[in-house]
This record gives structure tokens, sequence and C-alpha cells, in this order.
């Protein structure tokens, strides 16, 4: 991948990071025409939603990333274990479970719903005991989250999915965390 293309994705992905994606790509800086039509398309979709209630923009992100293709991170990225930003999901046209996850948890956050309410739960398979990582939307403290999972595509309360067993929340720093140690190694 070009040094072009590596600074592009670390830029938009911090620009995501912050919520205030401008995926309006007019520059100079050449991108292939795939990833541009990705992100235009992640553009379209985000203002499809913006001025739909909560309910309505879940569902819009998560039947859009769900299009995408599972496809583990050895087949992708060569790598056993790799978080990928949006724009590198999207670029891919496929990712693993928490590729779907952070795209749906960053992607929502810039149609302005709240971090605190959003988080990735790990859990695992009932069919086949598999980790799996899944986002969740809670409206209140104590209330039980809704999930959105690109296994079980339908967005459904947690306690309606005998599917997901032994869910455990991950911090939400620990996503930035994470990216921060990649967005390191990708300039080294």
């Amino acid at each position: 991948m070009n040094i072009i293309l590596k600074l592009l994705i670390i830029l938009s992905f911090t620009l995501t990071l912050n919520a205030n994606i401008n995926l309006d790509f007019k520059s100079n800086i050449s991108v292939n025409e795939f990833t541009l039509s990705k992100i235009k398309s992640w553009e379209a979709m985000v203002k499809k939603a913006e001025n739909k209630k909560t309910l309505k923009k879940l569902k819009i992100v998560n039947d859009y990333f769900n299009k995408l293709e599972y496809k583990s991170d050895l087949n992708n990225w060569n790598k056993s274990d790799y978080w990928a930003t949006p724009v590198e999901f999207l670029s891919s046209g496929a990712g693993d479970c928490e590729d779907f996850a952070i795209a749906k948890f960053f992607t929502l956050m810039k149609l302005g719903i709240k971090e605190e309410k959003l988080g990735l739960i790990y859990t695992k398979l009932a069919k086949n005991n598999q980790a799996h990582i899944v986002l969740s939307y809670s409206h209140k403290p104590n209330f039980v989250p809704i999930i959105l999972d690109n296994v079980n595509k339908k967005l459904q309360l947690s306690t309606k999915r005998k599917d997901l067993l032994d869910m455990r929340s991950i911090e939400n720093k620990t996503i930035l965390e994470k990216f921060q140690i990649q967005a390191t190694n990708k300039l080294n």
C-alpha cells in the first residue's frame, strides 16, 4: 500500500475518532476508485441517517455494514488479529466481527449517538463456541441493550440473543488504544 493511501487512511480514521467525519475527498490525493466509491457510499448512508430517530439510525447503520462480506483477519490482513479502521474495512470490502462492530460504533457516534450509549461486547457464539464481538446500544444506564451484529443481522435486545454466550463489555478506551498502537506500527 503506498504511503499516500496509508496517510489518507490514518487521517480519515483520526477524523472518525473525533466523530467529525468529513468524507468529501476533493483533494489532489490519488485514491483508488473502489475505495473512493466505498467512502462516498458511506458518506451517503450517513447523510441518509442523520435526521432519523435513534432506532432508525441503528437499523440503517447496521444494515449498511452488514452488506459487507465476512473475512477473517488472517485471510484479509495476513495477521491473526487486526482491528481495521472503518475506511480500511470499507476499502477491503470485508472484515471480521470486530471490524463490523467498530465501523458501526464510529458511524453512530458521527450520527450523534453518545459514546457512553455504545459499547463493544465480547461474547461467544453458542453454535460453535467461537469468540465474537458485537456492538451494543443502551438508551439509558441499566436498560437492556440492543445488539447490532453481523451474524444475526436483526436488531434485538441482548436478552433475546440466546445465540450469544457470556457477554462482556470492552471499555471504549481499549478501542482507541488498539488503534493508536496499530497506527504507530503502520508508520514504522
